[in-house]
C-alpha cells in the first residue's frame, strides 16, 4: 500500500501535485475538522459538574441539552445526506462551521438553562449534522481499495479529539473560566478549519484524478445531466431501502449509542459520586477515550478483510459487558481500568459503518445511508444522555443505567449476527432501475 500511496505525479487542489495521493490528505483534513469541530460534544460529560455546582442546576436539565443535539443531529442526518448527495459535502460543512462557531460563542455566555438548550443543544447539534454525514461519504468516495485503512484513520481522529477535549475544556473552565473557556473553542475551531475547507474537495474529479486504488484505465466519472443524477440517486436510496440490511443498520447505530452515551455523559458523575475529585474523574473520559482510537482505526482494516459483521459483534459485546464493572469500581484506579478495558470496544462498535456499508451496497452515492444511519446513532445518543439521569432521578442511584448501557450493546451484537454474511453485494443491479426518460425525475 505505502508504494501505491506515494507517486511523483498526484494531483492536488489548486493545481498543485503531491507524492501523496490527495485522498490521503483529504482524510487528514476530514481528521482534524473531526477533531476540531465534532469532540466538544462528545466531551459533554465534563460540563455537568462544573454547572452543577456553579449553577445550581440538575443534571437531568443539564444533560437535556445534549439530548436536544443528539435529538436535532439525529433529525437532520438524513437531509444532510441528501444534501451531500445533491449539492456536494464541503458545501454541507461549511454551514456547520458557522453553526459551530455561533453555538461555541452562545455556549460562552449562557445565564440559563434553556439557553445552553439553544446553543449546545440545537446550533451544536445542527453541526454535528453537518460535519458527520458528509465527512464519512467524502471518505468512501476517495478510496477504490483499502477503505478501512482511511476509515480508520478518522475514526482514530473522532476517539483522539474527546481524549483531549475532555481534558482541554475541565482545565479551561477550571483555571481560566467558562467563557474564556468556549470563546477559545469558537474562535481558534471556526479559523483552523474555514482553513482546511480551502482544500478540502468532494469527489476525485474535482481536481481530474481518480479514487485511490482505482487503475490507470479508468476514465473519469462523466458528468451526468442533473435531473439524470437525480433519477440515479432516487434509484440507489430505493434499493438500499429495500434491504432488511439497511434498516438493521439503522437500529445497530441507534442501540450501540444509547449504550455508550450513557458511559460518555454519566462516568464523571458516577466517578464523583464514588469520591473521585473531578480532574481525575475527566481523566476517566479522556483515557476511555484516547485508547479507543486504537481499535477506532483497527476494527475499520480488520473488518475490510475478514468481513465487517462478525468483527463488529464482536466490539459491540466488548463494549457492553465491562460497563458492569462499574458496580464494583470506587478508587480511581478502578476506573481508569474500567475505561482502558471498554475503551478496547468502544472504539470498535461504530467505527466498521463505512465499511459494512461498502461490502453490502457497493460504491454508489452513499450519503443518503449514513444520514439514515447517523439518525439512528444521534437518537441513540440522545435516549442514552436523557435516559441515564431519569433512571437516576427515579432510583437515586446509577444501579438501572448501568444496566440499561449493556443490555442495549448486547441487543446490537444480537441484531449484527442476524444480517446477512458481508461476503456479496445485496443490490448488483441497482443501476437497472434508473428510469430511462429524465422527464420522470422529481426532486
Amino acid at each position: 500500500m505505502t508504494l501505491s500511496m506515494i507517486k511523483p505525479t498526484n494531483k492536488g487542489a489548486f493545481g498543485m501535485t503531491s507524492r501523496v495521493h490527495y485522498a490521503w490528505i483529504v482524510i487528514v483534513i476530514a481528521a482534524v475538522m473531526h477533531m476540531a469541530g465534532g469532540s466538544i460534544r462528545q466531551a459533554f460529560g465534563v460540563l455537568i459538574v462544573p454547572l452543577e455546582e456553579a449553577k445550581g442546576w440538575n443534571p437531568a436539565t443539564v444533560t437535556l441539552a445534549y439530548a436536544l443535539a443528539s435529538i436535532t443531529g439525529a433529525v437532520l442526518a438524513p437531509l444532510s445526506g441528501y444534501c451531500t448527495d445533491r449539492y456536494g459535502a464541503r458545501k454541507v460543512i461549511l454551514v456547520g462551521v458557522g453553526t459551530f462557531a455561533a453555538g461555541a460563542l452562545l455556549t460562552g455566555v449562557v445565564s440559563q438553562v434553556w439557553h445552553l438548550w439553544i446553543s449546545y443543544g440545537l446550533f451544536l447539534g445542527v453541526a454535528s449534522a453537518c460535519f458527520n454525514v458528509p465527512i464519512i461519504t467524502t471518505a468512501s468516495y476517495w478510496f477504490r481499495t483499502h477503505l478501512g485503512y482511511g476509515v480508520g484513520l478518522l475514526q482514530a481522529s473522532h476517539g483522539l479529539g474527546p481524549a483531549v477535549m475532555a481534558i482541554a475544556v475541565s482545565v479551561l473552565i477550571t483555571g481560566v473560566s467558562w467563557k474564556m473557556a468556549f470563546f477559545s473553542i469558537g474562535i481558534v475551531g471556526g479559523i483552523i478549519m474555514l482553513v482546511l475547507m480551502a482544500f478540502f474537495r468532494n469527489i476525485p474529479s474535482d481536481i481530474g484524478s481518480r479514487a485511490f486504488g482505482a487503475p490507470e484505465s479508468e476514465e473519469p466519472p462523466v458528468e451526468r445531466d442533473p435531473k439524470q443524477e437525480m433519477l440515479r440517486l432516487k434509484a440507489f436510496r430505493s434499493s438500499m431501502q429495500a434491504t432488511g440490511a439497511f434498516w438493521k443498520l439503522v437500529s445497530i447505530h441507534f442501540l450501540g449509542c444509547v449504550s455508550h452515551a450513557i458511559v460518555i455523559i454519566y462516568i464523571i458523575p458516577i466517578a464523583v459520586l464514588a469520591g473521585v475529585n473531578e480532574v481525575t474523574a475527566a481523566g476517566v473520559l479522556s483515557t476511555l477515550a484516547l485508547v479507543s482510537v486504537t481499535t477506532r482505526f483497527l476494527i475499520p482494516v480488520i473488518s475490510d478483510y475478514i468481513g465487517a459483521r462478525g468483527t463488529m459483534a464482536t466490539a459491540f459485546m466488548w463494549q457492553g459487558l465491562p460497563v458492569l464493572m462499574l458496580f464494583w469500581a470506587h478508587e480511581p484506579w478502578q476506573f481508569y481500568m474500567f475505561a482502558v478495558i471498554f475503551g478496547i470496544g468502544y472504539g470498535g462498535e461504530g467505527s466498521a459503518f463505512p465499511v459494512i456499508n461498502r461490502q453490502y451496497f457497493g460504491r454508489g452515492p452513499m450519503g443518503a445511508s449514513f444520514g439514515w444511519q447517523q439518525l439512528g446513532a444521534g437518537s441513540g445518543m440522545a435516549l442514552g444522555a436523557w435516559v441515564g439521569g431519569a433512571l437516576f432521578w427515579v432510583f437515586d442511584s446509577y444501579t438501572a443505567t448501568i444496566l440499561v448501557s449493556t443490555l442495549t450493546s448486547v441487543a446490537g451484537a444480537i441484531v449484527i449476527m442476524s444480517m446477512e454474511p458481508t461476503g456479496r453485494i445485496l443490490i448488483p443491479n441497482w443501476e437497472e432501475a434508473i428510469p430511462a426518460t429524465p422527464a420522470a425525475a422529481d426532486d
